[in-house]
């Protein structure tokens, strides 16, 4: 971050201090005490189980110089700034710091693919620019800023992603980023549980293009349904559209698929990605995209997607005595379907699949789980285990599942039931916890 002055963080937020000050300058800001660094700020940040407020002097002790506090605290001791809300406080700050820098940005949203799109275009970009990118998967009103606060003067790029799960969202996060360019992977139903149809995810998503400045290109999938409908609600020139199915700016076609890896053809040139499922290729599109954008020679491009793998949960590809697929950090039913498909696709001595629940899907959910149940019901895949409180739908409509409430149970089933060079799918959401199976099983086929 650079250096800011107190005062200026004062006025940005509206913020009254207690006491009289010494206008230093500021040299971050945290929202964790245990890791709080000498002159930086701590904001008190209050959650359903956690309230920031009763770590201020774990966090004096550790050097912070002052705290912002919720205008309700009755505490007197240090520099305190208090405000209206403290969480709003951090997104005004950030939107200010923002605007002084001379930074470009560029938002992703989407129901799918954000992160590994992230990845990709910010390291597409590193090969020109003094690029940074969201911190993991940090896409909230708090994970944004804190994202936005590791950029100072010599920055030239932002790579952002913002996520959301109600209608308001998408446009609070894209007023403090400002960007210049957006990408809008899909349209998919993740958190539709939160809406009342796709079309309003898509309002949602829209609201991203009200907010952006200067050049304000948009990059959109062609082939997903809602194009037509982002592309008018975009209502500009310079749109760029990606695809494989239908005719895009950019196209790519695949032209091989291997167990872990998939080779595609854009303008004819070969791009190699080592990713198991060739849905990817949308990400890889996005990336060449914002390369011919701005100026990134060809073969860096080629160099970043044959270098970029898979994160941990979304979709690493581990070969031990048996292949797992690990899709463990989140499941959706669009992802899903869409990893289902490949894997069927995939010459494996024996195919298992391990499915947790589809979260955030509300009034949809039995559909959705019912839905999954029946695209399988003749896929060639030897072993269904279904896990959670929703799944079981999976394994009843499937008429070939093994149900599970325990996680426990299921080891012990798996333990039993894999054998060597079996080929291991786990996909769910995240409150299934199914990362505990996966290192489970690397554990026991070492």
């Amino acid at each position: 971050m650079e250096k800011v002055r107190l005062s200026q963080i004062i006025q940005w937020c509206k913020g009254k201090v207690n006491k009289k000050f010494k206008d230093f300058f500021i040299e971050g800001i945290s929202t964790d005490s245990r890791q709080i660094k000498k002159g930086e700020i701590f904001i008190a940040l209050k959650g359903e189980k956690y309230d920031g407020h009763n770590f201020l002097e774990e966090a004096f002790k550790k050097g912070a110089f002052a705290a912002i506090v919720s205008e309700n605290y009755k505490g007197n001791s240090g520099l305190l700034i208090r405000v209206k809300e403290p969480l709003y406080a951090l997104g005004e700050i950030c939107k200010n710091y923002r605007i002084k820098l001379n930074m470009q940005v560029i938002a992703i949203t989407g129901s799918d693919g954000k992160t590994t799109t992230k990845e990709i275009v910010k390291n597409i970009l590193s090969e020109r620019f003094n690029t940074i990118g969201t911190i993991g998967n940090f896409n909230n009103q708090i994970g944004l800023p804190l994202s936005i606060f590791q950029a100072n003067k010599k920055t030239e790029f932002g790579v952002f992603e913002i996520g959301m799960n109600k209608k308001g969202e998408i446009d609070y996060l894209s007023k403090i980023c400002l960007p210049d360019a957006c990408i809008i992977t899909n349209i998919g139903v993740a958190h539709i549980g939160f809406f009342k149809s796709r079309k309003e995810i898509a309002e949602a998503k829209a609201e991203v293009f009200k907010n952006l400045i200067n050049e304000k290109e948009v990059f959109l999938n062609r082939d997903d349904d809602f194009f037509d409908y982002l592309n008018k609600k975009a209502n500009r020139n310079n749109i760029v559209s990606i695809g494989v199915k239908k005719k895009a700016d950019i196209n790519g076609k695949i032209i091989e698929e291997g167990l872990d890896f998939f080779i595609f053809e854009s303008s004819g040139e070969k791009y190699k990605m080592n990713f198991w499922n060739p849905s990817v290729i949308y990400s890889g599109l996005f990336g060449i995209s914002i390369g011919e954008k701005f100026g990134i020679n060809k073969k860096y491009i080629k160099d970043v997607l044959s270098e970029i793998k898979p994160l941990s949960g979304r979709g690493e590809f581990i070969k031990n005595k048996i292949f797992i697929i690990d899709e463990s950090y989140n499941s959706n039913p669009y992802s899903l379907k869409n990893s289902l498909l490949s894997f069927e696709r995939k010459k494996f001595k024996r195919k298992l699949v391990v499915l947790g629940d589809m979260a955030e899907l509300g009034r949809f959910s039995g559909f959705y789980h019912w839905h999954i149940g029946n695209l399988i019901k003749n896929f060639k895949i030897d072993i269904i285990f279904t896990f959670g409180e929703k799944s079981k739908i999976i394994s009843e409509i499937s008429q070939r599942g093994k149900h599970f409430y325990e996680i426990e149970k299921l080891k012990k089933e798996l333990k039993n039931k894999v054998k060597k060079d079996d080929a291991i799918f786990i996909k769910g959401s995240r409150i299934n916890k199914l990362e505990l199976i996966v290192d489970f099983l690397k554990k026991s086929f070492i």
